[in-house]
């Protein structure tokens, strides 16, 4: 790694030894983080809110222009050891920042950006910081940005379309592997690394439409003179890969089998374990009949719940805020409307249409009120998942196989796979699961399939051959 990627503090005396122990030694690599959470430093014995300011104003000092965050979770610096950081905690150096890149305009900017850590976070601020939207166009920037500094010693802005093929192909084969590869890590970890594994062709042509965005905004912003990624052909991807994952879907005995398993876990357990059950029972049944992405039933509240009445009945929909900020609403049937309120009162000791209305309809489970992560959902029902395949093993190693490889958003495609198969027009399902283009959800339409194969299933048949059955 080239040796302009690391960073040494110069020894210098901070306004206190707390500080400067925390800090660490001469020559120690770092990157670095800034205090602007100042409620952090009361876990620093010694430190107030003046000593606070007075080591931000040294490292501004140090690292003039440099870009740094704030830790969400505890004041500290984390060394630099690999060169991988996220975009959180980067300290890009001066020769790479970005303020001569090659690409840089000429114009004065629209909005202030002066280097291109900068412009990154000023994309990323139009989006909504809690949604899905931003965190996998902050994912998409953060890699780039990364390959730029470490593979290509480039500055993001000094990327042309021969680099844009590079990194092209190098989605497709992260190399090193040891260095950019490892398991789902939260980002606050020394072990974190940007992939998971190689990306399909799919998932390179998703991230290069996102990072298309980035480099659009950044040219009308002025910051950039071109996008480099304009000259690149766009990627073809085989029709099998960018067809919906209906594979990945329950069928309806297999849901049986999902809805029993969550039964005798709810039933078989008792205080803050069966709470868990509770809330994973409730998910699976809103995700089942809602067709909700996973962002979208997390960010569910009390508010969001609109009740209608027609012909003396009442109808219970759910307000959506989905993909792109378009906002849709979605019938709740009345069984699923009924589980939310039971399980919401097992769960939190209140009624459901009585509580405030910015509860969340998936409820923390220590009940303060604040949403849970879409990670944290992520990861319960993989568990659970992975229990059911556990007790269906020994019945049914095709399902328990077919189980142990689901996620949460599997529901959503259940939702639509069972929803078509059972006579629901597609316009009705598109506007359920907020699909821009209709081709979109006639993806889940199995019927005209099964019809072509019952149709072929006998043409063409050859001559019987003797002794074979």
């Amino acid at each position: 790694m080239s040796e302009s990627l690391h960073f040494h503090f110069a020894k210098k005396r901070f306004v206190k030894t707390h500080a400067l122990s925390l800090l660490g030694a001469k020559n120690l690599r770092f990157a670095m983080l800034r205090f602007q959470d100042f409620q952090r430093w009361k876990a620093i014995p010694g430190l107030g809110r003046t000593g606070a300011r007075r080591i931000e104003a040294t490292l501004a000092s140090l690292f003039p222009g440099a870009l740094v965050k704030a830790a969400t979770h505890r004041l500290n610096l984390i060394p630099y050891q690999s060169g991988l950081a996220p975009l959180e905690r980067l300290l890009v150096p001066d020769n790479l920042d970005g303020r001569q890149g090659r690409n840089r305009s000429s114009a004065t900017p629209f909005i202030p950006m002066g280097h291109d850590l900068d412009a990154i976070q000023a994309w990323l601020a139009l989006l909504d910081p809690n949604s899905h939207t931003c965190r996998s166009y902050q994912r998409e920037a953060e890699r780039l940005l990364l390959w730029a500094l470490l593979a290509k010693h480039k500055a993001l802005s000094s990327l042309d379309a021969v680099d844009l093929a590079d990194y092209r192909r190098f989605l497709q084969a992260p190399q090193p592997a040891e260095t950019w590869i490892g398991p789902p890590r939260p980002k606050s970890h020394p072990q974190w690394k940007p992939f998971t594994g190689p990306l399909s062709r799919c998932s390179v042509k998703h991230a290069e439409t996102l990072l298309g965005s980035l480099f659009k905004f950044l040219v009308e912003q002025r910051y950039l003179q071109h996008n480099p990624l304009s000259a690149l052909a766009k990627l073809k991807v085989p029709d099998d890969q960018v067809v919906i994952g209906v594979h990945r879907a329950f069928t309806p005995a297999q849901w049986t089998m999902v809805t029993a398993v969550v039964e005798s876990l709810v039933h078989g357990s008792s205080g803050q374990t069966r709470r868990k059950w509770l809330r994973t029972r409730l998910t699976l049944h809103l995700g089942y009949a809602t067709g909700l992405r996973l962002h979208e039933l997390t960010q569910a509240r009390g508010a969001d719940l609109t009740p209608l009445t027609r012909a003396g009945q009442t109808q219970h929909w759910l307000k959506v805020l989905g993909k792109g900020q378009k906002l849709r609403h979605v019938p709740l049937p009345p069984t699923v409307f009924n589980l939310i309120g039971h399980t919401y009162q097992q769960l939190t000791s209140r009624v459901l249409l009585h509580q405030a209305p910015s509860f969340p309809l998936l409820p923390d489970l220590n009940d303060s009120g604040k949403a849970v992560t879409p990670m944290a959902i992520h990861k319960v029902m993989k568990d659970f998942f992975s229990r059911a395949a556990g007790q269906v093993r020994a019945d049914n190693p095709e399902a328990a196989a077919h189980l142990a490889k689901a996620s949460s958003h599997w529901l959503r495609h259940t939702h639509g796979t069972l929803a078509a198969d059972s006579g629901i027009p597609l316009t009705l399902l598109r506007d359920n699961m907020g699909h821009t283009n209709i081709s979109t959800t006639s993806q889940y339409l199995h019927s005209d399939a099964d019809a072509r194969y019952d149709a072929y299933q006998h043409f063409a048949e050859p001559p019987p051959v003797p002794g074979l059955n």
